[in-house]
C-alpha cells in the first residue's frame, strides 16, 4: 500500500487515519465522523474539562469549513459536552458530581425499561454468546483492574439490550445520553470496590435476560444503576 495513494485526514491520540484519494466521503459521513472523534476525545479525557476548543485549529486539522465545524460544536453543546461562552469561545463542559448523580437517576429509569422490554422480546439463545464473556474473562478483568475491557463488555451488553428492546424512542433517549453515560462510567468504575460489585450485578441482568424474566431484568438493571449512584454519592468529592 503506497502512502502516495493516501492522504492523512485526521490524527486521534497519535493514531493516523487515512482516506484514499478519489474516495471522497460524503459531507454527511464526514461530519458524522468528526463529531464522533471529538465526542470520543472529550469522553476519554483527551480534551480535559475546561479546555478551549479553537475553531480555526480544528477546522485546519479536519480539513473542513468553519461553518460545518460550528454545526458539529453545536451538536456537542446540545449533548452537554461543550459550552459556548460570550467572548471566550467553546470550552469542554465541566460535569460536576451533582450532574453525574442526575444522569444516574435518568439512566436507572430508561435502562431499567430497556432491560424489561429486551427480556420480553428475546429468546434465551439470543444471549448465550455472552456466557463466556461474563465468566473467566470477566474475572480476569476485575482481578487485573482492566477497566477499558470491562467497560467494553458492559457497553456491549447495554447496546444489545437497547437494540433488543425494539423501542426507537427509548433508544433515542438512551443514546442521546451516550457520551455522558461513558463519562459517568469512567469515573465510577475506578472507585473502591465498584468493579467487583458491578460485574456481579451485570451477571444478574444477563441471567434475567436468558431466563426471559422481565421483572427481574428491570429490577436487577435498576439495582445496578442505583448501587453505582450510591457509590458515586459516597465518593463524590473524588470525582468532582
Amino acid at each position: 500500500m503506497l502512502l502516495s495513494n493516501y492522504v492523512v485526514f485526521m490524527n486521534i491520540n497519535g493514531c493516523n487515519m487515512a482516506i484514499k484519494k478519489g474516495h471522497r466521503r460524503t459531507k454527511r459521513n464526514r461530519r458524522a465522523l468528526v463529531l464522533k472523534i471529538l465526542r470520543e476525545r472529550i469522553v476519554d479525557g483527551y480534551y480535559p474539562q475546561g479546555m478551549k476548543l479553537v475553531e480555526q485549529e480544528l477546522a485546519e486539522e479536519f480539513k473542513m469549513s468553519r461553518p460545518m465545524l460550528r454545526e458539529i460544536l453545536a451538536d456537542l453543546d446540545s449533548q452537554g459536552l461543550v459550552e459556548k461562552k460570550p467572548n471566550r469561545g467553546t470550552t469542554v463542559r465541566r460535569i460536576d458530581s451533582e450532574s453525574l448523580l442526575e444522569i444516574m437517576e435518568i439512566r436507572e429509569v430508561l435502562e431499567g425499561l430497556a432491560a424489561r422490554l429486551a427480556a420480553q422480546k428475546t429468546k434465551p439463545d439470543d444471549w448465550r454468546d455472552l456466557d463466556s464473556a461474563f465468566g473467566d474473562p470477566a474475572e480476569k478483568m476485575v482481578a487485573n483492574m482492566e477497566f477499558e475491557k470491562y467497560l467494553d463488555l458492559v457497553a456491549k451488553l447495554r447496546e444489545r439490550m437497547v437494540e433488543s428492546a425494539g423501542n426507537n424512542e427509548l433508544s433515542k433517549l438512551i443514546y442521546s445520553l451516550f457520551a455522558k453515560i461513558t463519562v459517568v462510567q469512567r469515573r465510577i468504575v475506578i472507585l473502591p470496590g465498584r468493579i467487583e460489585e458491578a460485574i456481579n450485578e451485570h451477571r444478574q441482568v444477563h441471567k434475567a435476560l436468558i431466563d426471559g424474566d422481565p421483572d427481574k431484568a428491570e429490577k436487577m438493571k435498576r439495582l445496578n444503576l442505583r448501587n453505582a449512584r450510591r457509590c458515586l454519592e459516597k465518593y463524590k468529592s473524588y470525582v468532582s
